[in-house]
């Protein structure tokens, strides 16, 4: 197997974007994960999404490449190799998240009033969101209260 790497994405939601457009994007990177063995999370946040995909390098490369397709402009913020991965039982979680909230779990209640939105995130700020969100979600996933579709799973919903 080759080393894993983790490359966190970002971008603008374009305005006249509904709720169905980002239900069928987030249908479309499910789909594509589960093909290249790829899993990640997928936060939606006032606006702008923060995309974290994980696994073989040349298969994230692939995926990010089909997203690229799908009319995305998605910047790369962070690209690196890691021992593991963070989210392995998830093709692809998600959770739509409050800006305020992400200044309260970043530890930065000042960050709304500076004009800052998600396109401006450093590196590690937007790991560190991923990842706390990301615990909180898989916590909520064995309680029962949430499902994140499972990579390890063939096809549908959990």
């Amino acid at each position: 197997m080759e080393d894993l790497v983790q490359v966190i994405y970002v971008n603008a939601v374009a305005p006249q974007t509904s709720e169905q457009d980002t239900a069928e994007f987030l249908k479309d990177i499910r789909k594509t994960n589960r093909k290249n063995d790829i899993s990640g999370m997928m936060l939606y946040v006032g606006g702008w999404i923060l995309l974290l995909l994980e696994g073989e390098a040349h298969k994230v490369d692939a995926a990010f490449q089909e997203i690229v397709t799908l009319k995305r402009e998605m910047r790369a913020i962070l690209r690196e190799p890691v021992a593991e991965r963070e989210f392995p039982d998830w093709i692809m979680g998600f959770e739509a998240v409050a800006p305020v909230e992400v200044a309260r779990l970043l530890g930065q209640p000042l960050l709304l009033d500076s004009g800052f939105h998600l396109g401006h995130i450093e590196p590690r700020s937007a790991k560190t969101l991923l990842s706390i969100i990301g615990r909180r979600r898989w916590q909520s996933d064995r309680s029962g209260m949430f499902r994140a579709i499972r990579r390890t799973m063939g096809t549908g919903a959990r």
